[in-house]
């Protein structure tokens, strides 16, 4: 199917050429189609905060932008397989219940593998911020998170991301500011979580502008 539709691609990109441009951005793993038609375990986001308090650290907004990142997933024509059900209760009790101070990249491996993922997810929430200290009384939204992609197969991580700022001020890429036009906290808090489900959708499955 991946390279059915990379085919597809290929052949209409002179129309796209001579019309409205536009650029696919293959995945940077998996040989550039990442996620798409891949089994995926994906594991909610812990988070550097006070509220961290689920289990492995996982946050309320980590486990938001895995929800976020599923309903950008199922409006996108990708092939989305991911890790639902008893099997998800499963995995999360073994990493709740791990009994070293962390876990490794191949204890990761065994766990994607024992819920027949073969990729898993899995990050962190580094800054969550809505205002900025310096400007009182406006909002200024951002997020600074790091994740990780890792191949079960191989108990190897074939993708990261460090410090990857996701909000108002612009990513290296250029494509990651977004505008808030409303002045409700939990509102924008929502939005930012949304869009970082989004771009983390984009980054995984690849995307076209």
């Amino acid at each position: 199917m991946n390279k059915i539709r990379h085919t597809a691609f290929a052949l209409t990109l002179p129309v796209l050429l001579c019309g409205c441009f536009s650029h696919w951005h293959a995945a940077p793993f998996n040989e550039g189609s990442g996620l798409d038609g891949e089994t995926v375990l994906l594991v909610p986001f812990r988070e550097v905060a006070a509220n961290a308090d689920l289990w492995y650290g996982e946050s309320r907004r980590g486990r938001a932008i895995v929800e976020s990142f599923e309903i950008w997933a199922g409006g996108q024509g990708v092939d989305v397989r991911i890790v639902t059900g008893e099997r998800v209760a499963e995995a999360q009790k073994a990493i709740r219940d791990w009994r070293k101070p962390r876990l490794g990249d191949a204890d990761w491996g065994r766990i994607g593998k024992s819920v027949g993922a073969r990729f898993v997810v899995e990050g962190i929430i580094e800054e969550f911020t809505l205002k900025n200290p310096r400007s009182v009384g406006f909002f200024d939204a951002k997020a600074v998170i790091s994740y990780r992609v890792l191949d079960t197969e191989k108990s190897k991580v074939v993708h990261q991301r460090k410090r990857w700022r996701v909000g108002r001020g612009r990513g290296s890429e250029g494509q990651f500011k977004v505008d808030f036009e409303f002045d409700n906290p939990r509102k924008i808090e929502l939005a930012l979580l949304a869009l970082i489900g989004a771009r983390l959708g984009e980054e995984l499955y690849g995307y076209s502008d």
